[in-house]
């Protein structure tokens, strides 16, 4: 009912919007205002197929996208500014001609010249790229925190107990917005650190091909069977995880299954994190909780297949099962998809708290003392404040990117912010206890 009243309530504001814009503005600028935004309904929807990462439509979807990059905003404008403004400029020579339609037209130029300058100066400072960079960070320590928000009145001793101790049933790490190593080794302390008896599994979740045409091979990238080595040795190595979809069959009714028929599949992120994840560990029995999604192609998407993983694999009694959802899951990503993260994941009825991972290069350990103001703590101008670099503008587009995938994920109703999302928290609740007396919202506190 809620989706409903909401597109409901967007046509309502889009058509008198619409209206006055065709009204107001010039119907070439308004017929490619409407050409742009039906590229980006193109672009977005066929983002999602898989076919997109053939090569051929790959480049097409590319092309689509890119007047929404800030490199393509820049283009655009500039392109835009010369044909709406300066083709077929004329300008009369004389004492008596009158030439102010082409002054007013020349003083537009300069006017919206200056705009294109001041978003690539923005784009390219120093201090602003720091700043935007530090605003989502701050964001995700907001979302981290929302994240460990449980209902204390419907916990259990138990899920009190696991809530102070930390303890998690899956740790997911995604694959989206690579570099992912610093989740892997984030995930890998976590779970080395965890107790003996309640080490959680680790699911992998990452659906894009790594090669293409898409390589061929066995889950985490296992050695494939030769002169010296079996294909009973590969059916082993497989089994030596805990889980892989693909291979439901040898999982769940392994003496059904024949090893000759054993085969290969398409290889993804998943499999690669994989790899460098039990490169990353010399513990051997790590292994054996590794769950690889090899579907999930963004967050959404990566929760998605998650949730048909988690009840699939309760279907096979390869997982207790969880009427409460009350199973923790804990998903490791960087400090910039961190938002989207947990709100995503919550829209899809995860109960899933936060961590954040990245390179120490690629983050701020402390906000406050490192950011400029107002995110930091004191008004500081430093001297590379007044500098620019195309490294700061690679950061305002890895920001803008985010931006994007916020609004759009909000339009799709992906998610909801946490104002106007009146769910409860998971877990739903639990039979009484002497715990209900507590009213805090904070099971850590």
């Amino acid at each position: 009912m809620f989706d409903l009243l909401t597109n409901i309530l967007i046509w309502l504001i889009a058509i008198p919007v619409f209206t006055i814009l065709f009204k107001a503005i010039p119907k070439d600028w308004f017929r490619l205002f409407g050409t742009v935004i039906f590229t980006a309904l193109i672009a977005i929807i066929f983002a999602n197929f898989r076919f997109v990462e053939d090569p051929i439509p790959k480049i097409v979807v590319d092309f689509l996208s890119f007047p929404f990059t800030l490199t393509g905003i820049l283009l655009l404008l500039m392109v835009l500014n010369y044909s709406f403004r300066l083709k077929d400029l004329k300008i009369k020579s004389g004492d008596k001609v009158d030439n102010k339609n082409a002054i007013e037209r020349v003083s537009a130029v300069t006017r919206e010249s200056l705009i294109i300058l001041l978003i690539f100066a923005i784009a390219t400072n120093n201090a602003t790229a720091e700043l935007f960079t530090c605003y989502l960070e701050q964001q995700s320590v907001n979302a981290v925190e929302q994240s460990n928000r449980r209902p204390v009145l419907n916990l259990s001793d138990q899920d009190l107990a696991d809530f102070r101790l930390g303890v998690y049933d899956l740790y997911v790490v995604l694959a989206e917005n690579p570099p992912y190593e610093p989740r892997l080794q984030e995930a890998v302390r976590l779970w080395t650190a965890a107790p003996p008896q309640q080490k959680p599994f680790i699911i992998l979740s990452g659906g894009k091909r790594t090669t293409y045409p898409p390589t061929q091979g066995y889950p985490c990238l296992i050695e494939p069977e030769s002169e010296n080595r079996s294909k009973e040795e590969v059916r082993t190595a497989i089994a030596g995880l805990r889980y892989d979809p693909r291979y439901e069959a040898y999982f769940t009714k392994p003496s059904q299954t024949s090893t000759e028929a054993l085969p290969k599949v398409e290889l993804s992120e998943a499999d690669q994190m994989c790899v460098a994840l039990t490169s990353f560990s010399n513990i051997a029995e790590i292994r054996q909780f590794i769950i690889i999604e090899p579907l999930g192609r963004s967050v959404r998407g990566s929760g998605d297949e998650i949730s048909k993983l988690i009840k699939s694999m309760e279907k096979n009694r390869l997982l207790r099962e969880d009427p409460r959802n009350s199973r923790r899951i804990l998903a490791v990503t960087s400090p910039i998809e961190a938002t989207r993260t947990f709100m995503s994941f919550k829209n899809q009825a995860l109960n899933t708290s936060l961590k954040t991972a990245a390179y120490p290069y690629d983050r701020h350990s402390d906000l406050a003392a490192q950011c400029p103001w107002p995110i930091g703590a004191k008004f500081d101008l430093k001297p590379k404040y007044f500098l620019f670099s195309a490294e700061s503008f690679l950061k305002s587009e890895r920001i803008w990117t985010e931006i994007k995938e916020l609004i759009i994920y909000t339009l799709r109703f992906w998610l909801r912010p946490p104002l106007t999302d009146e769910r409860p928290y998971y877990p739903n609740p639990a039979p009484p206890s002497p715990l209900t007396s507590q009213k805090s919202y904070y099971p850590n506190s």
